[in-house]
């Protein structure tokens, strides 16, 4: 992706969310304060994205972007809403642990840097420059008296996340930090994730906790690939780490970090089900890790 570009992945996962959080079994997942930033958020997209905040009000038009959606990547919506759930289960635990500061990589138009803000702890988000400008509008507009997460204007490789990172005087490398990438290493070549891995273990004194997603692409059909591949290309971005899920843990493990949790697409929706006594399909291939 550009610097100078909206990630239309972000705007979709967003806009996926606030469809999906008007559902009340969903819904019951979060916060209200969660699915509010999502509803807010959607307002804010430029046109037509923006139009999908009038229309998913809707059950039939609901009804209907679902069938569309699953109609060719079936369970491709739920894995949108058990991602946000079960990272946010994570960070929650992990803070429960000890951990202080929180750091989301690319975290386009998530919530967890505000979340967890308001709660009193240290957040940064790094993006791109146009995501970045975005988000703090987003936050002065509807949330200008509300603590804000520090949002760091950058772009890989050409900036070293290990001098952005020093460059913050509020950030200390000695206290318990945790690193969220959602859907953030996907859009990197081998070379980037391996030196990105690399300088947190290095700017970190006390060993970061990595709470990470991986789409393992050949666990999809080739006929789901080449639609799921398609449709990244198709708003103008690519995924480039195209590994197998024990290639991925192969590549944590060469920087020096030890997978302390895995859960694969059927243990989540498994957990999923089980609190919200549904069944729907999970998109094959999504994958979370914890790893130090």
């Amino acid at each position: 992706m550009k610097a100078d570009q909206l990630s239309q992945t972000a705007a979709f996962l967003a806009i996926k969310f606030y469809g999906l959080s008007r559902f009340d079994t969903f819904r019951s997942l979060f916060d209200d304060s969660v699915v509010s930033f999502y509803e807010h958020l959607v307002q804010t997209l430029p046109a037509p994205l923006r139009y999908y905040h009038f229309w998913l009000k809707f059950g039939w038009v609901r009804r209907l972007y679902i069938w569309s959606e699953e109609l060719l990547l079936p369970g491709d919506l739920l894995h949108v809403i058990a991602r946000k759930w079960y990272i946010q289960r994570m960070v929650k635990k992990c803070i429960a642990d000890g951990y202080e500061q929180l750091i989301v990589l690319g975290a386009g138009f998530d919530h967890l840097a505000y979340h967890y803000c308001q709660q009193g702890m240290y957040c940064i988000e790094c993006d791109v420059p146009y995501m970045a400008k975005r988000k703090r509008a987003f936050f002065q507009q509807f949330y200008p008296n509300s603590r804000h997460p520090l949002i760091i204007e950058t772009y890989l490789p050409e900036n070293q996340l290990i001098d952005v990172l020093g460059s913050q005087p509020n950030l200390d490398p000695n206290k318990k930090t945790i690193i969220v990438a959602e859907g953030f290493f996907d859009y990197l070549n081998t070379r980037t994730v391996k030196h990105t891995l690399q300088q947190l273990k290095q700017h970190f004194l006390n060993n970061p906790i990595l709470i990470s997603t991986h789409f393992a692409l050949n666990e999809l059909s080739p006929f789901q690939r080449r639609v799921f591949q398609s449709s990244v290309q198709l708003v103008g971005e690519e995924l480039q780490l195209n590994k197998s899920m024990d290639e991925f843990e192969d590549l944590l493990s060469e920087t020096n970090y030890k997978v302390l949790e895995h859960f694969d697409s059927q243990q989540i929706k498994e957990t999923l089900h089980t609190h919200t006594d549904t069944n729907p399909p999970m998109l094959n291939g999504f994958h979370i890790v914890l790893a130090t």
